[in-house]
């Protein structure tokens, strides 16, 4: 599961980590947010008609092209990688509307009783992290949509399992493009994900439970 992370890298440095040319006209200057929930707009590289990587401004939370009723309830910010392709919600992007997602990490909590700890986790050798998802668009009126996403995720593997059994899907670099491209088929890329063996997590303030906290703080370790 992931249900919070974290972006804090000013934009020009998330272009040049993905290898995308800032565009004057639609340019999205992303404010760093060290706690992400879902609904939040997010960036979200996906590619373009020109199968080109474009940096999209969604709503972390997939809304299905299909629903006839506006989003309410809980959001689908998750997919499980093992089933995606044959839930309605998520078999077509699946299929065509294949992200990435950029991290600099993620919140775990950890134990049984309220309030539990939490811990933020990372790639060890790597400040910026591409989590694989999904986006569709959902018509909300003449010639407005409402452009969505979701981060796939796998069983938890490495140090970080006994935090939580699951655990966003990252791709290696090299992969990326593969991903993005909707001609691609998902399976073979998939199985060559990253395990969980480069990643490293520390405890973080409890002030982090709160949904409406922000700043660099929550991302310090406990002493």
């Amino acid at each position: 599961m992931c249900g919070r992370y974290a972006l804090y890298e000013a934009s020009t440095l998330i272009f040049e980590r993905f290898n995308m040319t800032i565009k004057e006209s639609g340019y999205w200057n992303w404010t760093p947010n060290y706690n992400i929930a879902p609904g939040t707009v997010v960036p979200v590289i996906a590619w373009n008609g020109k199968r080109e990587r474009s940096w999209v401004p969604m709503r972390w939370g997939l809304h299905p092209h299909w629903k006839k009723q506006a989003p309410e309830g809980r959001p689908l910010f998750n997919a499980r990688v093992e089933t995606a392709a044959e839930k309605p919600s998520f078999r077509t992007p699946m299929r065509r509307r294949r992200a990435l997602i950029p991290a600099n990490g993620w919140f775990e909590w950890e134990g049984v009783e309220k309030p539990k700890t939490p811990y933020f986790i990372r790639e060890q050798d790597s400040e910026v992290t591409a989590f694989a998802g999904l986006w569709d668009q959902w018509r909300v009126d003449e010639g407005i949509t409402l452009i969505s996403a979701t981060i796939l995720t796998t069983s938890a593997t490495g140090p970080i399992k006994h935090l939580h059994h699951r655990m966003p899907v990252r791709l290696p670099e090299h992969l990326w493009d593969q991903w993005l491209d909707w001609e691609e088929k998902p399976d073979a890329i998939l199985a060559q994900m990253k395990s969980g063996d480069d990643l490293e997590y520390y405890e973080v303030s409890k002030t982090v439970n709160s949904g409406r906290s922000e700043g660099p703080d929550l991302i310090k370790k406990v002493s």
